[in-house]
């Protein structure tokens, strides 16, 4: 164990063993606050986004928030229904297990061991570094926050285009429980279950277990399921009340997934067109059907252990200590080209397949102590010290024939640490003004090792390996954010802010030689210039949230996949390059509640997302000889310039009968590119989406939700991959219905 862990641990279990005996103390109720009702209109959410309590309305960030009950009426289960109800959030699906977040264009592709996001995800602080540990159960969730822009201040690490903090709910000391059962088309089956069971008046344990499940959105021709949904998953929290306003928390989570292949369809054979409005590739008309020629998997299996302690035992702030390990074991064989070999020539495929295995294991080790002042002066700050490391091990191998006779397999090992110090503090003055700052230190090292095999599969030949030698990096610096707010007055509030952030350099996940394994890109770095305007108008019954914002972004990593000639015809690598690019755009929040019984809320974001330098490699040829193109001023990949969500609803007078809420939801986008050359090959067209809902209420406790996804049967592409002389491209879920029953005690 590292010595700066080593203190660390044992700060933290001395603050156990020293805890004075006081008397016990219950636990809080249920009910603690997330939506603080004001007399009338909207409510006001509490969120954490700068590390302790405060309303959305009054934090000088540009966040989203969504509460349990508004991601239960939504469907949210999962990162993919997330992103769709969050403008300036997409994400890349393949595969589909493992989705990568990109967050105003910021996120990152790369999937190795010796890369990191660029985006990242929190579960309750806990540092989610791997795209695979987005598979966590997303039921009984207190609230889901998502942050735009740098994070790298107060939050983990990475955290140069957003952050998302999944904030589960705690034990109370009051019993409650909810079942939840789902069924829909294509054998839609979900279930489950909260329990919050008191034990005595200060230990109280919350059980969530949840199941999700169908028979595939798209079939082979035999009728084995593709794009499908199989998860279980299970979390328990224990809470212990251990003195004057101290409390213990410790919990465990796990979620496996074990799906079938996903559905690749070649639009290389449809008509082509080189300019907008219909430009790219047409789409087949709802296609259902897939034929690959090897039926592959994907099996994952993620969760961890988390304990905390809370006390205000000092006086004078509240510490927090908290330890956590995070593991995951993913495995996957996946067709990438959907279709067997005869079909592959038929269409001008190069090769008769493209299989694509990758295996990872991971874990992941964080811990943080942090002090939160107390009271309620003009004065607050939050200081605080924090360690990760992640052990990955990871295999990933493409193959171009259905029996694999030859080897092209990269072993790799990364172990990353990182330890740093932050702080922030506030003055607010009594006339409404306030100014704050912080920074983080930070220092990182990766060390990477990884080896080629090539050859006969059954006795592969070490085509180069550092493993003994490997690659290291070593990032020391600082983050900073400093900026200012004012109160205009109860319903007119804005804000300013400079912010950075950073991202360690990457390792190419399969490199051409030795030399390069150990080569690691520039760090990642940005500066973010934020203004934004929060108002309530109409006695809070019209709120409008405005932000602007440009990001001035500095060796941006890119990953692609590109032609390498030395892995024979059709052959590819992974390849990443870096560049300079200037993110200016708009996001807006609307919420309208005219009268008791209407509802509407609507958000848009504008991105002018485009590099200023970009040398992107693009083929490696027969010879070993790289071919490069100079991409400055395209824009950049899975982004697109506008993206709206909207949800208007309506809800009935309450009756002896009960009540209905009907909501219509739509989620629009515009083009999006899912490669920087900007070529309209890789590019998926605007699309709309609608959903529909209708929930009879029996009353608080009882409901029955009838719904309708994707209305008008959409056929839209969530993932395009452009290789071997053909396109293939991933479709998102079709129209599906199905009714939700809801029962709380």
């Amino acid at each position: 164990m590292h010595s700066y862990q080593t203190i660390l641990c044992a700060a933290t279990l001395g603050s156990f063993a020293s805890m004075p005996a006081y008397a016990q103390t219950t636990l809080p109720p249920e009910g603690m606050p997330t939506e603080q009702a004001k007399a009338s209109g909207i409510q006001d959410i509490v969120v954490t986004a700068r590390r302790r309590e405060e309303s959305l309305q009054s934090a000088p960030v540009t966040v989203t928030a969504f509460t349990n009950a508004q991601l239960q009426e939504k469907g949210i289960n999962d990162f993919a229904k997330l992103a769709q109800a969050t403008p300036g959030v997409n994400f890349d699906a393949f595969p589909r297990a493992a989705p990568r977040p990109f967050f105003r264009g910021i996120g990152s592709a790369n999937q190795g061991a010796g890369g990191d996001p660029s985006s990242v995800a929190f579960l309750d602080g806990v540092y989610l570094g791997r795209a695979a540990m987005l598979g966590i159960d997303f039921f009984d969730m207190q609230r889901i926050e998502v942050l735009k822009g740098p994070q790298g201040t107060l939050f983990g690490k990475n955290v140069v285009g957003g952050a998302i903090n999944f904030i589960t709910a705690k034990p109370t000391r009051d019993a409650k429980a909810q079942v939840q059962f789902t069924a829909g088309e294509f054998s839609q089956l979900n279930g489950n279950v909260m329990l919050n069971v008191p034990i005595t008046d200060t230990i109280a344990t919350r059980i969530v277990l949840g199941a999700v499940s169908n028979d595939g959105f798209r079939k082979t021709p035999i009728g084995r399921p593709l794009d499908d949904e199989n998860k279980m998953s299970a979390r328990m929290q224990t809470m212990f009340g251990l003195g004057s306003a101290t409390t213990f928390l410790i919990s465990a989570d796990i979620a496996d997934q074990d799906l079938a292949p996903g559905s690749r369809f070649n639009v290389r054979r449809l008509s082509f067109h080189p300019t907008r409005p219909n430009a790219g590739y047409d789409d087949y008309d709802k296609p259902r059907i897939a034929d690959p020629d090897r039926y592959g998997f994907i099996r994952s299996t993620t969760g961890g252990v988390r304990g905390e302690l809370n006390t205000e035992v000092l006086g004078f702030a509240t510490l927090t200590a908290t330890a956590a390990w995070r593991t995951l074991d993913y495995d996957s064989s996946d067709d990438l080209d959907g279709a067997t070999a005869a079909v592959n020539a038929a269409t001008g495929v190069l090769v008769p397949a493209i299989q694509v295995l990758a295996k990872e294991k991971a874990d992941s080790y964080s811990a943080e102590t942090r002090l939160t002042s107390l009271g309620s002066g003009p004065f607050s700050w939050v200081a605080g010290l924090y360690y990760n490391r992640d052990d990955i091990d990871r295999e990933r191998e493409s193959e171009t024939e259905v029996i694999d006779n030859s080897e092209n397999r990269f072993v790799a090992h990364s172990r990353n640490r990182s330890y740093a110090a932050f702080g922030e503090a506030q003055y607010k003055f009594d006339f409404g003004l306030g100014v704050f700052g912080g920074a983080r230190y930070t220092d990182e090292r990766k060390v990477y090792e990884i080896t080629r095999l090539t050859g006969n599969p059954v006795l592969p030949t070490v085509n180069y390996s550092t493993f003994g030698t490997p690659g290291v990096t070593r990032q020391k610096l600082v983050t900073y954010r400093v900026g200012t707010d004012f109160r205009f007055s109860d319903n007119i509030f804005v804000f300013g802010t400079v912010s950075t952030g950073f991202k360690s350099g990457a390792f190419q996940e399969q490199p051409g030689s030795a030399i390069l394994a150990r080569v690691a890109t520039a760090p990642e770095k940005v500066t973010n210039y934020e203004a934004g305007i929060k108002t309530d108008w109409l006695n809070r019954r019209l709120r409008l949230n405005v932000s602007v914002f440009q990001a001035e972004y500095r060796d941006l990593q890119t990953i692609q996949v590109i032609p390498d000639a030395t892995a024979g015809p059709g052959g590819t690598r992974v390849s990443t390059d870096t560049g300079d690019a200037t993110i200016k755009g708009i996001e807006s929040e609307l919420v309208l509640a005219p009268v008791e019984f209407v509802d509407l809320t609507a958000r848009y974001t504008y991105l002018h997302p485009f590099f200023d330098r970009l040398t992107q490699t693009s083929a490696i040829l027969a010879n070993g000889a790289v071919v490069q193109r100079n991409l400055a001023g395209s824009r950049l990949s899975r982004t697109p310039q506008h993206a709206m969500t909207a949800d208007l609803g309506f809800t009935s007078p309450k009756s002896d009968w009960g009540w209905l809420r009907a909501v219509v939801s739509l989620d629009y986008q515009s083009d999006i590119f899912d490669d920087n050359d900007n070529d309209f090959i890789e590019y998926r067209r605007p699309r709309t989406l609608w959903d529909a809902s209708v929930t009879y209420h029996v009353d608080a406790r009882f409901s029955a939700r009838f719904w309708v996804k994707n209305l008008t049967d959409k056929e839209y592409r969530v993932y395009n991959v452009d290789q071997a002389n053909g396109l293939f491209v991933q479709y998102g879920a079709p129209r599906q219905i199905g009714v939700t029953l809801d029962a709380r005690f």
